[in-house]
């Protein structure tokens, strides 16, 4: 943990890894590996009326026997104390490089890598001051078309129809196309409608997904997305050149600003 209190003009360290995992007071104790999920947090920066920001992340963490166990964790004093949302239950089990989110009604959304897609759960509070409540079961959905597993991005925004409706999208970023993990190609973006009326089941979620732009033609990889101050999105990814099973060549970093009218090709504007 990295922290500034005065702007910016000095800054501090912190060492979180025992307080994640591998220690008896730790949250989980059992873990023995981690990978704090890559990419933004999701922020909600009026947490149930308090005036005070819940900050979300998204983590995976192996036990003794390598199981691939994903959760989500919540601060509430940006970063120095975190918790398990929904306890000691696993939301997400033999999958990867998990992402996380808010939906517009309050539900969070947990978003993994699997070979092929994502698997999706939902977690729906009934007591947002304790960080208590229920995650469904895990579904899997948001197919790309091909066998490969990838790290990619979830993300909810406003935007609004032709007819100038308001409405919320929910965006996935991974590669379209690919037959393993070595070869991954075509990153694009998948996007759906969601509201802040509705309550939802993971498999809601799951189905449903509109492909909208595709943003590589060649190999292409792992993905981040946030929102910038303009309304656009801003989009990291990494591109070729990567040669087959030569890693050493490595990608590009590449950087995108997008508009929703061109994520959605057109269908959905801000």
């Amino acid at each position: 943990r990295i922290y500034s209190t005065d702007n910016g003009e000095t800054w501090h360290i912190e060492e979180m890894t025992r307080k994640m995992y591998a220690d008896s007071n730790s949250l989980i104790p059992d873990g023995v590996s981690s990978f704090f999920g890559s990419g933004k947090l999701a922020v909600d920066p009026d947490f149930n009326g308090t005036g005070k920001a819940r900050v979300y992340g998204a983590i995976l963490i192996k036990n003794a026997v390598r199981g691939d166990n994903n959760y989500v964790v919540y601060t509430d004093d940006w970063g120095a104390n975190w918790h398990i949302l929904g306890g000691s239950q696993t939301p997400v089990a033999f999958a990867s490089e998990p992402k996380v989110d808010i939906l517009p009604n309050g539900q969070i959304l947990l978003s993994a890598r699997r070979q092929g897609g994502r698997t999706f759960n939902v977690f729906t509070y009934t007591d947002k001051a304790t960080g208590t409540g229920i995650w469904d079961k895990p579904v899997n959905g948001c197919e790309n078309g091909g066998k490969n597993g990838t790290d990619g991005e979830v993300l909810c925004i406003d935007a609004l129809k032709a007819d100038g409706t308001p409405v919320k999208l929910l965006l996935q970023s991974q590669p379209k196309g690919g037959e393993s993990h070595y070869d991954r190609r075509d990153v694009s973006i998948w996007y759906k409608e969601v509201t802040a009326t509705n309550s939802y089941t993971s498999e809601d979620i799951a189905h449903g997904w509109t492909q909208g732009k595709q943003l590589s033609t060649v190999l292409s990889s792992y993905s981040a997305m946030c929102l910038q101050q303009d309304g656009n999105v801003a989009f990291f990814f990494e591109e070729a050149p990567c040669y087959g099973d030569d890693y050493t060549k490595g990608y590009c970093m590449v950087y995108l600003c997008l508009s929703v009218e061109e994520i959605t090709e057109g269908k959905y504007f801000r």
